[in-house]
């Protein structure tokens, strides 16, 4: 999945620019990258399409937050499976 379906998956309505319009190409680029790394670490209970949307929602609010570099992406996807993670630990 990439961070363009994420935006995509909104109604009509709701929906934002496309993610390529609104940060460009590089940044979707290492946005997916950042997704890429972060779900290469999710623990095969975990790794479903959910909890994919979930980190890349993370990692476009970050970036929408004004961060532009690849750590902070990477971070915010680390971060994101961090939460699952204690999520899961709490059931």
């Amino acid at each position: 999945m990439s961070i363009e379906e994420v935006a995509v998956e909104l109604p009509a309505a709701e929906a934002p620019p496309l993610v390529t319009e609104a940060f460009g190409n590089r940044a979707v680029f290492e946005m997916e990258l950042a997704l890429q790394k972060a779900c290469q670490i999710l623990p095969p209970e975990l790794d479903s399409h959910e909890h994919r949307c979930f980190i890349a929602r993370s990692i476009l609010a970050r970036v929408g937050g004004g961060e532009r570099t690849f750590a902070g992406m990477v971070s915010a996807g680390m971060a994101a499976v961090e939460q699952l993670r204690q999520r899961q630990e709490q059931v």
